[in-house]
């Protein structure tokens, strides 16, 4: 089969008329899946219910604190006095840390080296030299 032939499968079949019965079943079935489908009403509920406990969560969270106590003139004269307040403590410091020093690296007083070898051939000797 090849395109042209499916295409004029197509209009064949579009021509050809669609029987009642078929269309009142198929009707039927979508008005039937329409009505089964939740209501909107739920999805409301849960989105409110998700709206109030962000609320109440941010109310717990953001709960005020202990109200503060109001200090009197004498109170503050008090406190601030110089005789009561203890001198700071003295911490102690520790030395910058020393700059590390490359160490210097062994001389090793090398012996030259060479090395002869010689080949079953006379004209070819190989020498190694370091």
């Amino acid at each position: 089969m090849n395109e042209n032939e499916i295409r004029e499968l197509f209009r064949e079949m579009r021509d050809e008329p669609i029987p009642a019965d078929s269309l009142a079943r198929v009707r039927a079935a979508v008005d039937q899946r329409i009505h089964q489908r939740p209501s909107a009403s739920a999805w409301k509920l849960a989105a409110a219910l998700a709206m109030a406990g962000c609320v109440v969560a941010g109310l717990l969270w953001l709960k005020p604190g202990k109200p503060h106590r109001q200090v009197t003139q004498p109170e503050m004269a008090q406190a601030l006095s110089p005789v009561e307040i203890p001198p700071p403590p003295e911490v102690p410091t520790r030395p910058a840390p020393r700059p590390k020093r490359a160490r210097a690296r062994p001389v090793v007083e090398s012996v030259p080296v060479s090395i002869r070898i010689e080949t079953p051939d006379p004209d070819v000797v190989i020498l190694l030299v370091n």
